[in-house]
């Protein structure tokens, strides 16, 4: 129940349980979600913020729970080293840290819209389609991987209800779903393996060639 709506959406799209005849459907119908607020109801917050919440992760990673990835739909700031060693330390533990490109329509090699701008190789950055299959928002054909939909998605929102939201955000959810469901598939895959197989598996998409690592739109059937 995140008091800005935004983290309810994006966990509704990863996890929302199916076949119940309520609501929406998540990607991955028995995924578990461990939360981590470092926004305010505005939607705003800092660097240090998301620091404790990566360092969080990995503490109860070192603890014994399955997390597999972090789902990060967020971004902005300047470069900072201690973030860039944060999702470092995700690496170590073997968790994905899925991106969000941004939603600025530039590109990312230039802008340097972060965290999806670090070159580590366990980062996981998602651009966006729509639904006649057309990107728009950040994109970027060395750090940017692969996209998803994120166009007038409907998930959950606080107080039990549903509602539309766009973007880079969006997109990047469907993702972290997925790696999940390759996880839950592929038992004992490391993140190397999880994130080839999604960036493999996915249908070619004209739109975005020279905008993504892999021209591909994200497909869980194929991956």
């Amino acid at each position: 129940m995140d008091d800005n709506s935004h983290g309810t959406h994006v966990a509704g799209t990863i996890g929302a349980v199916g076949n119940n005849s309520v609501g929406v459907v998540g990607v991955n119908w028995i995924a578990n979600i461990l939360a981590c607020k470092f926004l305010n109801a505005s939607g705003s917050g800092d660097t240090t913020g998301a620091i404790d919440c990566l360092d969080y992760i990995a503490t109860m990673k070192d603890r014994g729970v399955n997390i597999v990835a972090s789902n990060n739909s967020w971004g902005g700031g300047a470069y900072s080293n201690a973030l860039r060693d944060a999702i470092e330390a995700q690496r170590q533990r073997g968790i994905l840290f899925v991106a969000a490109a941004g939603n600025d329509g530039g590109d990312n090699e230039i802008l340097l819209t972060y965290p999806c701008s670090y070159y580590l190789p366990n980062i996981l950055c998602v651009a966006l389609t729509n639904n006649d299959d057309y990107t728009y928002a950040n994109y970027g054909k060395r750090i940017v991987h692969l996209g998803a939909p994120g166009i007038s998605i409907l998930s959950t929102v606080p107080s039990g209800s549903y509602g539309y939201n766009s973007g880079t955000s969006m997109a990047t959810p469907h993702v972290t779903g997925v790696v999940g469901l390759v996880h839950a598939l592929y038992p004992g895959s490391d993140w190397r393996a999880v994130k080839n197989r999604i960036l493999a598996g996915g249908d070619v998409n004209s739109t975005l060639t020279a905008k993504t690592v892999t021209s591909r739109r994200l497909n869980a059937y194929l991956c």
